[in-house]
């Protein structure tokens, strides 16, 4: 059985700011939460994460992670046992020392959330004014710091026309990468305007289209499974960063007090890591078995992008009460001739150890998706041993990072 490559945990439910969209509907406190784990049940669970999935991005977020009084402890932690921990903030508490200390510490990185180009609707959305420019000052100090930087923006009508614009953001503070987000409305997101399927459509194709146009950065769609019907139509071979759904395949999701779920957006909770082991959860979950292994019902299940894509399964549930019906929010209707995708085969693909060397260089954020799609191109070409030479003639352009790390 496959392990998780990216585990998200949700530290805390505290936070600085009252952010009109946030999933958790985290709470604007002075004091600390009540029930959540504790320090010891925290170092336990990150042994647990070790176990299950090595060498995995752990995203330590919240709430605000900074307000966790020991979150150095929780990552060095987790930096001792070999995962690889990422920050994500709303970037107001990172201050030059701050910064320099997560980066001490073995942090890799840090997602800041910027939800326009100018302060006004950020500010608004996030309920404190001067939140835009903390967030814009937390990017700028994190990368100096060497720090890799996320810039996360979640999509609304209100800046869905401002792609560009992040991009130069984007691109002005050094940032690693550009994350568009779609909405899901759970939590206090139920609230916001969601996107219509036409919107949603021509929003991800513009996307897509920047994302072939701006190859300095690294632009991906998150939450947008329909981005691997689009993608080969825009970009043509190169398929781009954007991904299928990863809930419960490859991606987990930890609560404040130890609930654990597919995904942030897939209520309720599997279980609890008090009372179950975390790889117990992910081998034997209801929701995780299922993810894993039915196909979805519906106009999703009869797709001819049913594998690549999925369409969204927290979507469905929202909209169907059914985790693996159709996804409503998909605007692609296949023919009546289109016969649905079918599972690819799977293939052994060895790494010579100079490829391998290389491949452990490759940033967390990417490694594992990198990997997977050297592996797929391998086998897809009959080569049953992946090398220095294969990997520098195969590197995704989209990946300006890949040029200098092959060619070393």
């Amino acid at each position: 059985m496959s392990a998780p490559t990216l585990i998200s945990w949700n530290l805390t439910r505290r936070c600085n700011l009252a952010c009109g969209d946030c999933y958790l509907d985290a709470v604007l406190r002075k004091c600390e939460c009540g029930n959540e784990l504790t320090l010891p049940e925290a170092v336990r669970v990150v042994k647990e994460i070790a176990e299950l999935a090595p060498g995995a991005m752990l995203v330590l977020t919240g709430g605000e992670p900074l307000l966790r009084r020991d979150l150095d402890e929780i990552v060095m932690e987790a930096v001792h046992r070999g995962l690889m921990p990422v920050i994500g903030s709303n970037g107001l508490l990172l201050d030059e020392a701050r910064a320099k200390r997560l980066r001490e510490i073995g942090v890799t990185g840090v997602g800041i959330s910027m939800d326009s180009i100018t302060p006004e609707f950020h500010d608004r959305l996030r309920g404190r004014a001067g939140a835009w420019k903390e967030a814009l000052a937390g990017m700028r100090v994190a990368q100096e710091a060497g720090l890799s930087v996320l810039m996360q923006t979640t999509i609304f009508e209100e800046n869905r026309h401002q792609l560009a614009g992040f991009a130069d953001l984007a691109s002005d503070v050094g940032a690693l990468a550009l994350n568009f987000f779609f909405l899901v409305c759970t939590g206090r997101g139920v609230t916001q305007t969601d996107l219509s399927p036409q919107i949603y459509e021509e929003t991800l194709r513009d996307i897509l289209v920047l994302q072939g146009a701006r190859r300095n950065l690294m632009i991906r769609a998150r939450c947008a499974p329909y981005a691997r019907r689009m993608v080969r139509r825009i970009l043509g071979a190169q398929a781009g960063e954007s991904s299928a759904c990863l809930a419960g395949r490859s991606y987990l999701r930890i609560g404040p007090k130890g609930e654990v779920t597919p995904c942030p957006y897939i209520p309720p909770a599997e279980s609890n890591v008090r009372g179950q082991p975390l790889r117990e959860i992910w081998e034997t979950g209801t929701s995780f078995v299922r993810l894993r292994n039915e196909m979805p019902s519906g106009k999703c299940g009869g797709c001819d992008y049913r594998i690549s894509c999925g369409g969204c399964r927290a979507r469905a549930l929202v909209t169907s009460g059914d985790l693996m019906a159709e996804d409503a929010k998909c605007g692609y209707f296949p023919t009546a001739d289109t016969q649905p995708e079918k599972m690819p085969n799977s293939v052994a693909v060895a790494w010579e150890p100079e490829a391998q060397s290389l491949l452990e260089r490759i940033p967390g954020f990417v490694r594992g998706k990198v990997k997977s799609s050297l592996e797929r191109k391998a086998g897809e070409a009959g080569i049953d041993s992946i090398s220095v030479g294969f990997m520098r003639e195969h590197r995704p352009v989209s990946l300006p990072f890949m040029k200098r790390i092959t060619d070393a």
